[in-house]
């Protein structure tokens, strides 16, 4: 399962190396120690090194300096984590927007993320931010949008009706891509 997902993102963004914890460790091999913790649910507890927890991989791209893709479980939620440096995608004014060509990518990828294979959700947000659960989404809060999610079409129904007018709409294959207007244009068509 696992190396289907790393297998996608490399088409995008191709393996560099084995990161932080995993800087000595073949793609093999954190393939397979990742797979076996989510194969366990694993979370790290509060007083575990990090050494136990999920590997992370560092990826090649031209648009950014530094980009890692690593895994997590949170409350029986397995949660995949693409990460840039906020100044890699950020216009440099504080005001918190971002650089329209420096996340191009990132929504598309994600849109044939959505569309060829099996997500409950697709957030995006600042660093000090954090997604939102699944279970809180299923109730009808909204996942966050910074500048965009998808989710499927009966979340959509729940999310609807409280949506800011700040966002743009787009029905995608097997669901919805809530997106800032200001980024609407992004998306392919």
């Amino acid at each position: 399962m696992l190396a289907k997902y790393i297998l996608f993102f490399f088409k995008y963004y191709p393996y560099k190396a084995g990161y932080w914890e995993a800087d000595k460790n073949s793609l093999d091999e954190i393939i397979s120690w990742n797979s076996e913790l989510l194969t366990r649910k694993f979370e790290l507890g509060f007083d575990q090194h990090v050494r136990y927890d999920y590997k992370q991989l560092l990826l090649e791209s031209d648009e950014h300096d530094h980009l890692r893709l690593f895994w997590s479980c949170e409350d029986n939620e397995v949660i995949l984590h693409l990460i840039t440096p906020e100044d890699d995608v950020l216009l440099n004014d504080k005001s918190w927007r971002f650089k329209g060509e420096r996340i191009y990518y990132f929504i598309n990828l994600s849109v044939e993320l959505w569309e060829n294979q099996k997500l409950n959700a697709v957030q995006t947000y600042h660093e000090l931010d954090a997604p939102e659960s699944l279970c809180m989404i299923s109730k009808g809060v909204q996942p966050r949008t910074n500048p965009f999610c998808i989710v499927d079409e009966q979340t959509f129904l729940k999310l609807e009706n409280h949506l800011e007018t700040k966002y743009y709409i787009k029905q995608i294959k097997n669901g919805v891509m809530i997106i800032e207007r200001a980024y609407a244009s992004l998306v392919r068509k």
